[in-house]
């Protein structure tokens, strides 16, 4: 039954998420002939940049919000997101604003060309803050087919939108930001209608404290891990030529329906039951053995990573090299999947409700993709860049899962002991 459950749970995050994917397939295959190589890997880079300050300026309230709805229950949830969602708008608005004005800055310097995009970058970080609120607020009351049912309407809105925008010759990246502003502003109204939250008074000032704690080594590894990403999106970037930046903003673009249909899902899936596979079973059985069928995500995954990146690559006029741009998209399915992997291969800090020891293993991971990838950029070439960047993050995904395996263990031996 609980297998079941999870499958059913994925498959409509993955359904929720199949929009949201078709939205960023067309508005590759429409606007990658629009860009230059330079310009292609800046899309990718922006996003990473987004990722990385957002992870910053959401100060990890996502898992103590869980575990609040977790320990509270639904019905005294209220206060808590209601903080929760107005803390985040205002430090969204901060780091946006300070993404833009480095970014400004580097483009007065000559290094930065995708100047219109700038602009929207505040706004951006805004709506995403207050949309993972309720976003999670949605997955921990397991209502996932109300944001399936969500993207589809917003999909039409979107391509809509962007299509409109270039027809007045917007700068092309700066109608992609616009647009998914404006949709993700759809969004995020109707969830808050939905949540309920406008019917309720009441500010938890002391959920934001409890959360900030526990959320703090939780940010601080996705920090780490989104800076890793960081290092290799920027070495390709400034450390290679032109065509092998644009390879890599193309791969990464095109490998993004993989992340959110497929890893993305899993991961949301896997939050929103791991809490109570720990209650059902306090020794860590039950999601150990869960833990453990995760493996078959790779197996499927790499084909289907590959599938996805080349279907995207039949939509696009003037595309890559089919040759040439395989080896960035093994490398970013690679680097993909083990992020995905992370997830079910670290219980044992779910276990513990301490993330102190995943927090350690992805700031090693930051150091040596920092350290090596760049290196071997500039001192031999994008080949040995793309096998260190594939290979770094199977590291921590191996780390956890030791970490995790050694938790299990202690709570065998400690159960032993109890009946002894």
């Amino acid at each position: 039954m609980t297998e079941r459950r999870f499958v059913a749970t994925w498959g409509s995050f993955a359904l929720a998420a199949v929009p949201g994917a078709l939205g960023s397939v067309w508005a590759t295959a429409r606007l990658a002939p629009l860009l230059p190589p330079v310009e292609l890997a800046e899309w990718a880079l922006l996003g990473v940049l987004l990722t990385v300050f957002g992870s910053i300026s959401q100060l990890g309230l996502k898992p103590g919000y869980m575990q609040t709805v977790s320990d509270l229950g639904a019905a005294h949830r209220f206060g808590a997101l209601r903080a929760g969602a107005v803390l985040l708008a205002a430090t969204g608005l901060m780091s946006g604003s300070l993404l833009a004005l480095v970014l400004y800055g580097f483009h007065w310097q000559g290094h930065w060309a995708a100047v219109s995009v700038l602009a929207w970058l505040p706004l951006h970080c805004v709506i995403g803050n207050v949309a993972m609120m309720f976003h999670t607020d949605l997955r921990i009351l397991g209502q996932a087919r109300v944001l399936a049912i969500l993207s589809i309407v917003t999909l039409p809105l979107f391509v809509f939108v962007l299509e409109l925008l270039l027809r007045i010759d917007m700068d092309p990246l700066a109608a992609y930001w616009a647009t998914g502003c404006l949709t993700s502003a759809v969004f995020v109204g109707v969830l808050v209608v939905r949540s309920e939250v406008l019917h309720h008074a009441g500010f938890d000032r002391a959920f934001l404290q409890r959360a900030v704690r526990m959320g703090v080594a939780v940010m601080g590894g996705l920090l780490a891990k989104y800076a890793a990403d960081l290092s290799v999106s920027s070495t390709f970037r400034w450390a290679l030529d032109p065509v092998d930046a644009g390879l890599y903003g193309f791969a990464v673009r095109s490998a993004e329906p993989l992340m959110s249909l497929f890893v993305g899902a899993f991961q949301m899936a896997w939050g929103a039951h791991v809490y109570d596979w720990i209650k059902t079973s306090a020794d860590g059985k039950v999601v150990a053995a869960k833990s453990r069928r995760s493996w078959w995500l790779v197996t499927i995954g790499v084909p289907l990573g590959v599938a996805v990146a080349y279907g995207v690559r039949a939509m696009t006029a003037s595309a890559p090299d089919a040759w040439l741009l395989l080896p960035f998209v093994l490398m970013i399915v690679s680097r993909t999947l083990a992020f995905g992997l992370a997830s079910s291969m670290g219980f044992g800090q779910t276990i513990e409700r301490d993330y102190g020891r995943g927090l350690r293993i992805l700031l090693a991971e930051c150091v040596m993709s920092v350290a090596l990838v760049p290196l071997a950029a500039v001192a031999y070439g994008a080949d040995l860049a793309i096998a260190i960047a594939a290979v770094i993050p199977w590291i921590s995904v191996w780390r956890l899962r030791r970490h995790s395996l050694r938790v299990t263990y202690a709570l065998k031996r400690s159960g032993l002991a109890t009946d002894q």
